[in-house]
């Protein structure tokens, strides 16, 4: 019989932990959002698009720590509490998550963030609902100063 993998998320009001495990091997890591949160502010970038892009590489990481893959497969609900450039609100339903063709078990599937501008925040606004599938390829792996670089220079550009 084979064991079926299982994909968990946590959040808290400090960290989203991402674990990933089939039998006993696993896989686990933290993101910091107060740290993430800094950064972000300091260098002026958009909040939720890049906490958005950081879980989606921080689980095909971990997914490819316990399972090596080609192409990871994302499927997932976006809700946010406005267009998001301008969300101070966001969740992320898991809908379906498969590392080649091995889908995983989800447990823990939704991340919620909020208040990240508190001082636009209304719980009457609407919610807007955005479905986003996405296969991500396997790259070569990166280290974070390498990545910060990067990100350096993706800006310097725009």
């Amino acid at each position: 019989m084979m064991l079926k993998p299982v994909l968990v998320i946590k959040d808290t009001d400090s960290t989203v932990a991402i674990r990933a495990r089939i039998g006993e091997d696993y896989s686990e890591h933290e993101i910091q959002l107060s740290v993430m949160l800094g950064y972000y502010a300091d260098n002026d970038l958009p909040v939720i698009e890049n906490l958005i892009d950081l879980f989606e590489t921080v689980i095909k990481r971990t997914i490819n720590d316990v399972i090596p893959h080609d192409n990871l497969f994302l499927k997932y609900d976006l809700i946010t509490d406005d267009e998001i450039s301008k969300a101070s609100d966001m969740e992320i339903h898991l809908i379906e998550v498969k590392a080649d063709d091995v889908l995983f078990r989800l447990d823990g599937k939704i991340l919620a963030l909020k208040g990240f501008d508190s001082d636009e925040y209304s719980s009457d606004e609407p919610k807007v609902l955005k479905r986003v599938e996405k296969t991500i390829p396997t790259e070569k792996k990166m280290s974070f100063k390498e990545f910060a670089k990067q990100q350096r220079e993706l800006e310097n550009k725009n």
